[in-house]
């Protein structure tokens, strides 16, 4: 990037020949008022070089005096320098422009008068952003986001993928899609590198959260600034683990335009929300060190587009921005903007069309003042004792009634301030109520089997009445709670397809027209058949068998090799020949269709065999054979996602050497299932772009699995490390979506020709939605379990005779994720998860030894396998279990003492208990409450230093905890931990349910 400050001196030395516009028919005056009027700054702030932002409308400007483009407009101090400016846009026809314009000095308390020149229709324009923005006032660019998209400091200019323009905070800005950003070069030369002082800056208006605004710098150690919308919405910064990084303490809410601006000195970040400080971060780590040439990227990093919304007037400079500079530009940029006055108009009327006025509600009213040789104008609106700024530097304002709850009065200030002082005049609104809220019922079926369609639909008594007022357009949410379910969701119906569970459903709708929320609800019962007929896969049209082939058995203990296809030309017959150890095991022949098609298929029996079938065509006595395959097995085929310690093979430098031809798998995890390797032996770790690796434990479950039962297994991998459950989702339009983890996985398994095969999914992921990464603007325990039932749903449609699903409950805090208990609450989710299905089966972490905190060393997986097993071996192979064998879940907690200073903490099988423990329970946020405990059986009973009424009770906080102190069930497996789970007042009859929240 050039160094230009001499070139800006001279651009504007050519530009502003004469401090005099003799040619211009017209001028006005505007002030930048810093006083309690305006932007209400310190007296003792000075800023130079600051462009400030000047906006034009109609109101106060008449657009016919000045050039089709704004080619004539000229700006002065009031002694007559020129100033240089920037047309940012200029539309005469909506009578709007935006102007950018250098003031060389702005101080605090002060209104300070600029001239403004047009009306000369020879003039040439002489807009140019480079003379307002360059390095003698620190900018290294600057993008305003408008469609011409170029840097305005050096001309840079992105290669778009795909943003498009839409109305933003100054114009014009950018909205970004997945997969849709701004590339801005990898060869940036004069940005700041080391550890020099910057400022990164950007509008922005997030639709979704975990997206990347601006980023810059290269990937390496504390090589990088990158700006990112987080969730709970906030703003982080992450560099590279240096002394740069910082987070917003406060919310950067979506759907809100919101001014970020990021500012760097060694040793000390800082960031800014709307012009004000919100964190700092003094860090003694590593400080940055940015090398040069710099990369830089709007909407993602290194060409991974994740932001999802708009973002406006993009800058990077290379001083870090004091506070009063980033003060003045929020105050300058926002909506409802203080610093800059409109063009004064002559005169010095001041009035109002209305005084008065009632609206109902619903009803939109445009109410006009006059406020001619004001400097200022505002729009007040007033609710009781809160007052906020609607409009400034317009002469009307048009105000929505909106909804109310009864009639409500409201104050409608108009204000404008004159050189004497404020004027203000008060305008009186009544706004009545009249329009109702919907009034409904839910109609279903009182019983359910859990397999036929039914339907929920909102029965609404007052329809009519709300569409003679034009208020029927409706909003509703749906919400299915007792169960998990399979299910269609519309504004005019739910329709259910399927449960996963029996039992008593309950089903709720919030519906609203713009006003208060209304909330019906429905029950039904739920029984579920005892077994589900088994959903045959059907061959294609042109299948035959691969070398290597994996058949599933199905619900007859049996697989089927098909053979289908349409002969080149025609034959006597076609045959189909198996061997089994390469022994005779059975042989099919058939005669062609007309159309020479053919279909056979031959039954084989799972277990330690390999198969080997030939295809082929049989004219009088002679055979030829058409097509062979060899190595095919038959057993049983499962499913692993989830996220890194699924994919488990961060385990150590050392590849473990077993293999086994009884392990199959397809494919690898690569970023696209298309073009897929085909069969192979499964393994740990797959040093060819992870080809046939299925993960440690899943290695190690598949080789018990086959020790103990002789039957081969194939296990398909489709984990990928560092994603959240929502990213986990299918995508209904296009369900082998390859840009989806999903997607790549369902198209392997239906290459492999096993979608009808799969009898269980093993699932282990959490670990990046127990801290502040909600999709959907939250904590990821809010919505965990509504994205894994719907997830559970698309595999039981996609995979339809899957019987088990087998989670793993997380490691507390693991990977250092977690923000004030958040993690506590995902992992409290996943205990509960099982109590909606019939067939969700949830293992601890809790005791894996060794540990992992993150990822696992390879014994540490070893366990994973061998406490998964025992569930596995009784769930698909019918092996009973004496004794349980999974981990110890808490059904619900009881004040169990009439005194009310005991507590029993009933599970759902016998417990150890060790004095050690009573630290780790927390109730009602407290600590040191247990000073006692002993367990009897299922129960264990804690004893309390004092009585206390019911409160919420916890087991395990991330915060501080050992795993030299966990609760065992007596099976000595850990038990699953809990979170803020209610405690009963007294004894009532036991649900046979994980207690709720």
């Amino acid at each position: 990037m050039c160094q230009i400050p001499a070139l800006a001196v001279a651009l504007v030395a050519m530009a502003f020949q004469p401090a005099a516009y003799p040619g211009w028919k017209h001028s006005g005056s505007f002030f930048i008022i810093t006083t309690a009027d305006g932007a209400d700054c310190p007296a003792a702030m000075a800023v130079e070089g600051f462009p400030i932002l000047l906006r034009l409308n109609g109101d106060f400007f008449d657009f016919g005096q000045a050039q089709k483009n704004g080619e004539d407009m000229r700006f002065t101090s009031l002694a007559g320098e020129p100033l240089a400016y920037q047309i940012d846009e200029w539309d005469s026809q909506a009578r709007e422009a935006r102007i950018w314009i250098r003031i060389p000095r702005i101080v605090g308390q002060a209104r300070q008068e600029i001239k403004a020149h047009w009306g000369n229709p020879s003039a040439k324009s002489e807009s140019n952003g480079r003379a307002v923005f360059n390095d003698s006032n620190g900018y290294l660019a600057v993008w305003h986001m408008n469609r011409s998209m170029a840097d305005e400091v050096s001309g840079l200019a992105p290669k778009d993928t795909g943003t498009i323009p839409v109305d933003g905070m100054i114009g014009e800005a950018r909205k970004f899609s997945t997969g849709k950003g701004m590339f801005c070069g990898d060869k940036i030369e004069g940005f700041p590198t080391g550890s020099a002082a910057h400022s990164t800056e950007a509008w922005i208006r997030a639709g979704k959260p975990n997206g990347t605004v601006v980023a810059w710098g290269n990937e390496h150690g504390q090589g990088k600034v990158v700006m990112q919308h987080r969730s709970p919405p906030h703003v982080g910064m992450d560099c590279y683990f240096s002394d740069a990084n910082v987070a917003t303490q406060g919310p950067v809410p979506l759907g809100e335009w919101t001014h970020v601006i990021h500012t760097y000195e060694k040793g000390n970040a800082r960031i800014y929300v709307n012009g004000a400080l919100d964190a700092v971060s003094a860090s003694r780590g590593a400080p940055l060190a940015i090398r040069a040439p710099a990369r830089l990227w709007i909407g993602g990093w290194y060409h991974n587009y994740n932001f999802v919304g708009e973002i406006d007037e993009v800058r990077v400079s290379k001083v870090a921005r004091p506070p009063e500079w980033v003060r003045l530009q929020h105050e300058n940029q926002k909506p409802m903007q203080t610093l800059v006055g409109p063009l004064t108009k002559p005169g010095r009327e001041f009035s109002v069309g209305d005084t008065m006025a009632v609206l109902r509600e619903g009803d939109k009213k445009t109410f006009k003042g006059t406020a001619d040789g004001a400097i200022k104008v505002y729009w007040l609106l007033k609710r009781g004792e809160r007052e906020q700024v609607v409009a400034t530097d317009r002469l009307s304002f048009t105000l929505d009634a909106g909804r109310v709850e009864g009639d409500q009065s409201l104050v409608l200030r108009f204000k404008a301030v004159y050189p004497d002082g404020p004027r203000v005049r008060d305008i009186a609104v009544t706004v009545r109520e009249n329009i109702p809220d919907p009034v409904f019922t839910l109609k279903a079926p009182a019983e359910w089997d859990g397999r036929k369609v039914i339907e929920v639909v909102p029965a609404i008594a007052n329809l009519e009445a709300m569409k003679n007022l034009g208020a029927a357009s409706l909003n509703v949410s749906w919400n299915v709670t007792g169960l998990a379910t399979i299910q269609d969701e519309s504004r005019e119906r739910l329709v259910l397809k399927r449960a996963q569970n029996g039992g008593l459903m309950k089903v709720s709708a919030e519906i609203d027209n713009g006003g208060r929320k209304q909330v019906a609800s429905v029950e039904v019962k739920v029984t579920q058949p005892l077994a589900d007929a088994w959903v045959a896969h059907v061959p294609g049209k042109d299948e035959k068998p691969v070398d290597g082939q994996f058949f599933a058995r199905d619900d007859r203990n049996e697989g089927t090799i098909h053979c289908a296809g349409t002969l080149p030309e025609r034959a006597d017959s076609v045959f189909l020949k198996v061997y089994a150890d390469d022994k005779p095991f059975q042989a099919v022949t058939a005669k062609p269709a007309q159309d020479k098609s053919y279909a056979l298929h031959v039954r084989i029996k799972p277990g330690l065999v390999k198969y080997r079938m030939e295809f082929g065509i049989k004219n009088n006595d002679a055979e030829t054979v058409l097509h062979k395959a060899s190595g095919l097995i038959c057993g049983d085929a499962f499913i692993i996602t989830g996220q890194s310690n699924a994919v488990a093979t961060d385990f150590g430098k050392e590849d473990p050497v077993f293999r086994s031809e009884w392990i199959r798998t397809f494919g690898g995890m690569p970023s696209s299932s298309k073009g897929a390797s085909p069969w192979g032996q499964a393994a740990h770790r797959g040093r060819d772009g992870g080809n046939f690796q299925i993960g440690y434990w899943g290695m190690e479950l598949g080789r018990r699995l086959v020790e103990a039962n002789g039957i081969p297994v194939c296990l398909i991998n489709g984990a990928v490390g560092g994603t959240r459950i929502d990213q986990h989702q299918r995508n209904p339009a296009d369900p082998e979506d390859v840009t989806t983890i999903y997607g790549r996985l369902l198209g392997r398994v239906r290459q492999a020709r096993l979608a009808n095969g799969i009898r269980g999914v093993f699932w282990h992921q959490g670990e990046n939605d127990q801290g502040a990464d909600g999709p959907t603007g939250g904590y990821g325990w809010e919505t965990y379990r509504k994205f894994f039932i719907q997830m559970a749903a698309c595999w039981k449609e996609d995979y339809p005779n899957i019987q088990h699903y087998y989670m793993f409950q997380i490691w507390p805090k693991a990977c250092a994720m977690g923000i004030n208990g958040s993690d506590n609450r995902l992992r409290e989710v996943q205990r509960q998860l099982p109590a909606e299905f019939s067939n969700l089966h949830i293992m601890s972490t809790l005791g894996i030894d060794p540990p992992g905190g993150c990822h696992f060393p390879a014994a540490g997986y070893a366990e994973f396998a061998r406490l998964i097993f025992p569930i596995v071996q009784m769930n698909s192979y019918g092996k009973p279990q004496v004794n349980p064998v999974g981990p110890a879940n808490l059904r619900r907690a009881v004040i169990s003492s009439p005194g009310k200073d005991e507590i029993a903490l009933e599970f759902d099988q016998p417990v150890r208990w060790d004095d050690t423990l009573r630290g780790e329970f927390t109730i009602d946020g407290k600590k040191g409450l247990v000073v006692t405990g002993s367990a009897s059986g299922n129960t264990i009973t804690l004893k309390l230093g004092t009585p206390m009424d019911a409160g919420r009770i916890s087991y395990l906080d991330s915060a501080s905890w050992s795993q030299s102190r966990l609760l065992r069930g007596q099976n000595g497996i850990a038990a699953l931990t809990f979170c803020e789970v209610p405690i009963i007042p007294s004894k009532a009859p036991a649900e046979g349910k994980s207690p709720g929240r």
